[in-house]
């Protein structure tokens, strides 16, 4: 065995391979020493489960003196001998090496750890590890070497003096094929051999007598959690940073903690390492070469922090030259001179309680503060926004302003705080989030998504996510939490993520799939930051930067004005006004979405200057407009923001009526210029053929509206109802629509649709139709001001219904689902509700006579409001409350039928307050009692909320999970199926049965 360590013929071992060697020397000398202590019948010190080289030389230590009683010229003195002369060897350190490495186990840590190897030693530490080896050898000069077979394929050997055999099994054992076998660690429950003579350099046992014999000489297995679960995050931190070609990292134990031996990965080959991790006082902790530090300084020295800093702001200083490239290229617009403005947004949790208006960088603060700490959960926070409203520049501006700080305060407090990696999804339709990471950390060199995911775990990485719904295309929508479930679980519930999608429907969908889960999920806590419109004195701020007067904000529209609330649209207003292109006085009737469109369009048009001796021009504005319009269709239909070539000519052939494509080439190379049309599309990449894109989402948005228009204008429904359930229509295309047509025709169009069938699918409510199907009928009921007298089908608002100052004579909603229904203020109204789930009701002010509204569906209302100062919450006194006010309840129970107890209603409460916040887990104090203090809703039905959890507990829908963290201690509460499913009293789950039997006893 020992000729594995030899160095070649007639050379000399380096530093990295004499301590290997001096490592499997110390190894052997101690498994001797032990097997000749249980020889001789005296007591045997356990060994660790994962020992290291430290720990064989304490165990060595232990044993010289249990030796020292043996009897003179026998094998157990000749052992005892070697043990002494092989330490007093050792502990005479390397006399030739630099102050501070002088001891053995100073200069082989150092090694180990990837510092430099001083030169000149290879000879002295050459020379230890022989001297150790002569002194092995003198001791084994007498003993010859059994094998005995006893019928399992792992051979017993023992060392034969003439006056005993020390059997050396189970730390050795031989095998049939002439590899010998030697103790090395514990793996989870199976231990592991260095193999010598084998195909393999280890190998690993999980059957037979060798795992239990060993299981009894060695320390017993008694991790705490703590500890166990710090263990697992360091071989997954080192397995994500390590060389794929080495070996998997390898445990030891260690005197203070533990330790691994692994091979990292850096441009030169592979980094030998040895490292050694305790549970310090401040938490988890990396010995250093002179102290203990907190285990993020490792990893951000593993990660190479400064550098990797320096190279994610040099990405985003180039994405910023992107975005201001295509806005000078294909809008026109001069670099921007404005001061920046920071993005207001209202913070609020899931189900929209607890609001809180902040600027982005508090929102941007409490990322830092969610990383800093250790809360159980994963957090996720959600930027909702209308397109064109800052969302991309605002993290853009947050990710590249804090890896210039840390990039500028390499060395202090400032140089260490979490960097924020932003991740973009334009121009990346399908890829998945993974290679998205993967294309946004390439440039750092040492970065992918798995050393990312293990960054975002301790708290120096939180990703920001840009348009995360482009990446999935339409599969985002069929399972929107499966589209990030595997970072979650990565996670393990710690981290942040932060998500921006294109709509808030991305946002509605995520919760309808956690409702659906079946449990078992990542722990995570969510949140929605929404960002908010310009003010107008920020307008006209912001107007003033650019030179341009008051009074032409004041002569706008009422529309126009709100619509500059969008920073892209007054940023747009700015351009034009500043480069002469807005000229129009104030009461003409072209809106400024109409001029921005036909000033984008005119640059478009310039595009297509016809070729020399053509006899007419290639597109005129029209044409071009109906190009557009196509295209943004053909978008709508495939659920993506890009077209390929193809596609391209395919809607201009449309637009100019033609019955083939190959009708282009009559109007000579038009194909060829339609290439440079939209600003979009970088060339043709290794991923597939040329794509373009619209400049700006907004511009989607508008020309759909066209399409969508020019189909209702024609009178072509099916086609309305087709791109209808196609896509999300945001508030962009819902409102354009609704501005360009007769409500009349909408409202005809709509009468009717869907049918009853459709709406009966499974899922349908989650569906883009239902949702597209609520925002068209919120626009009409709000430019007309009144309640459509034909029944609304199928519809779900996803936001408020809100009909304060709405006429509503004779209203019917079928089959709807509504989050927040807000009644009129009016004295004489009628809403009809038939087969319609609403979650909130709130009535006008001093409104208590509710005997216009019918066919409530009360067990579906969480919440009541009778204005100014009445709330329910608890489903008794909503179903009260509406019967009191002389609502009509069609789920109301019978007189006769009793009353629930009130563990059941609690649990109710609880259990739909659970879906609100789209939870499968919760943070628990010691007592059961949540930690997070603002879940009012659990503090309702006093002394309900510990039994409801016992209830789930002893039904098997819900485990207690110890959590791995500081200070006082703390569970997580943790669903095994989905809050919506347990809440469904009907179930024939045995597990749900018996739960709901619990709580109505």
């Amino acid at each position: 065995m020992e000729g594995f360590y030899a160095p070649a013929a007639g050379g000399t071992r380096s530093v990295q391979e004499s301590f290997s060697a001096l490592d499997f020397e110390v190894r052997f000398l101690a498994l001797l020493a032990t097997s000749t202590l249980r020889a001789s019948g005296l007591p045997v010190p356990p060994i660790g489960r994962s020992p290291g080289l430290g720990e064989w030389i304490s165990l060595l230590r232990d044993l010289r003196s249990r030796l020292n009683d043996a009897e003179a010229g026998g094998a157990a003195s000749h052992v005892g001998n070697a043990v002494t002369c092989a330490l007093a060897r050792y502990d005479e350190g390397i006399p030739g090496a630099p102050s501070g490495l002088r001891g053995t186990k100073q200069l082989r840590d150092h090694v180990s750890h990837g510092g430099a190897v001083p030169p000149g030693l290879s000879d002295t530490v050459d020379a230890l590890v022989r001297a150790i080896s002569d002194i092995v050898a003198a001791c084994l000069a007498n003993a010859t070497v059994s094998v005995t077979d006893t019928g399992d394929p792992e051979l017993r050997p023992a060392f034969v003096w003439p006056d005993a055999e020390i059997g050396l099994w189970p730390f050795l054992y031989a095998k049939a094929d002439d590899s010998w076998h030697v103790f090395s660690r514990f793996v989870g429950k199976d231990p592991s051999f260095l193999a010598f003579g084998a195909p393999a350099y280890r190998s690993t046992l999980s059957a037979g007598p060798i795992p239990g014999s060993l299981n009894q000489l060695l320390k017993p297995r008694h991790l705490s959690d703590l500890r166990e679960a710090f263990r697992r995050d360091v071989e997954s931190d080192l397995t994500a940073f390590a060389d794929l070609l080495a070996p998997p990292p390898e445990y030891f134990d260690h005197e203070h903690g533990f330790g691994y031996e692994w091979g990292k990965s850096t441009s030169e080959g592979t980094e030998h390492r040895r490292d050694y991790f305790r549970l310090g006082p401040d938490g988890p902790q990396w010995q250093d070469e002179d102290a203990w530090v907190p285990y993020r300084v490792y990893l951000r020295r593993l990660a190479n922090w400064p550098v990797v800093a320096g190279r994610l702001r040099r990405t985003l200083d180039q994405i910023e030259r992107q975005i201001t490239g295509e806005e000078s290229e294909q809008l026109g617009w001069k670099a921007e001179i404005a001061a920046h403005r920071e993005a207001r947004v209202q913070v609020t949790d899931y189900d929209g309680t607890n609001a809180q208006q902040q600027g982005f960088s508090e929102l941007i603060d409490g990322v830092d503060d969610d990383l800093g700490v250790e809360k159980g959960a994963t957090q996720v926070v959600f930027i909702n926004g209308e397109a064109g409203i800052g969302k991309t520049r605002a993290m853009v501006k947050a990710a590249r302003d804090r890896a210039l700080e840390v990039e500028r305060n390499e060395g202090n407090s400032i140089g260490d705080l979490p960097l924020f990696l932003y991740v973009r999804s334009t121009g990346r339709v399908l890829e998945g989030l993974d290679a998205a990471v993967n294309n946004a950390v390439i440039w750092t060199e040492n970065l992918n998504e798995n050393r990312v995911k293990c960054l975002c775990r301790n708290g120096l990485v939180a990703l920001l996510i840009d348009g995360f719904d482009e990446l999935l295309g339409g599969a985002a929508y069929s399972d929107a939490l499966e589209s990030l479930k595997g970072w979650l679980n990565a996670l393990g519930g710690r981290g942040v993520l932060v998500v921006s999608a294109r709509s808030s429907y991305y946002v509605n969908q995520y919760r309808s799939s956690v409702q659906r889960a079946k449990g078992g999920g990542a722990a995570v806590r969510h949140r929605i930051a929404e960002v908010l419109r310009w003010t107008p004195d920020q307008i006209r701020s912001f107007l003033n930067d650019y030179g341009v007067p008051a009074s032409r904000f004041q002569n706008l529209s009422t529309g126009d004005k709100e619509l500059l609330g969008l920073p892209f649209f007054a940023r747009a207003f700015a351009e034009m006004c500043r480069a002469g292109d807005y000229n129009q006085e104030s009461g003409t009737a072209t809106s400024f979405t109409e001029r921005l469109l036909g000033h984008y369009i005119l640059r478009e048009e310039r595009k297509l200057t016809p070729i020399a001796g053509s006899a007419s021009g290639l597109l005129d504005r029209s044409e071009l407009r109906r190009t557009f319009e196509y295209v943004a269709e053909i978008m709508a239909e495939s659920h993506e923001r890009e077209v390929d070539s193809d596609e391209l000519e395919m809607a201009a052939t449309i637009a100019l009526d033609l019955a083939d494509v190959a009708e282009l080439d009559d109007r000579e190379g038009l194909r060829d210029r339609l290439q440079v049309l939209c600003g979009l599309a970088a060339g043709a990449t290794a991923n597939g053929p040329r794509r373009f894109r619209f400049q700006h989402e907004l511009f989607f948005d508008y020309f759909l509206a066209g399409i969508v228009t020019r189909h209702l204008d024609e009178r072509h429904f099916a086609a309305f109802h087709r791109l209808l359930s196609r896509s999300e229509w945001r508030t962009a295309t819902v409102n354009a629509v609704v501005e360009a047509v007769d409500a009349a025709r909408i409202v005809d169009a709509l009468a009717g649709f869907p049918p009853e069938a459709t709406r009966q699918d499974e899922g349908f409510h989650d569906g883009v139709l239902a949702t597209n199907l609520g925002s068209m009928w919120s626009a009409v009921i709000r430019a007309t001001r009144t309640m459509p007298s034909v029944p609304i089908l199928g519809a779900t608002f996803a936001g408020q219904l809100d009909l304060t100052d709405i006429e509503a004579d004779n209203a019917k909603l079928v089959d709807c689902h509504v989050e927040k229904l807000i009644l009129p203020a009016a004295v004489d109204w009628h809403i009809r509700l038939d087969g319609t789930h609403v979650k909130r009701i709130t009535t006008g002010v001093g409104r208590t006579d509710l005997t216009g509204l019918t066919g409530v569906v009360h067990k579906e209302v969480v919440e009541l409001y009778l204005r100014p100062d009445r709330y329910r919450s608890r489903r008794q006194e909503i179903l009260e409350a509406l019967l009191t006010c002389g609502a009509a309840v069609v789920d109301a129970p019978a007189p006769s039928s009793g009353t629930d107890s009130v563990l059941t209603e609690a649990s109710r409460h609880y259990l739909r307050h659970l879906m609100e916040h789209a939870q499968s887990t919760l943070i628990l104090k010691d007592d059961h009692q949540p930690e997070d203090h603002r879940l009012k809703w659990t503090q309702e039905y006093e002394g309900e909320w510990k039994p409801f959890i016992s209830a789930l507990r002893e039904s098997d829908l819900a485990r207690l999970e110890n959590l791995a963290a500081k200070g006082s201690k703390k569970v997580r509460l943790r669903l095994n199926l989905g809050a919506a499913i347990i809440l469904d009293e009907t179930s024939e789950d045995p597990k749900i049965l018996s739960f709901w039997e619990r709580v109505k006893q």
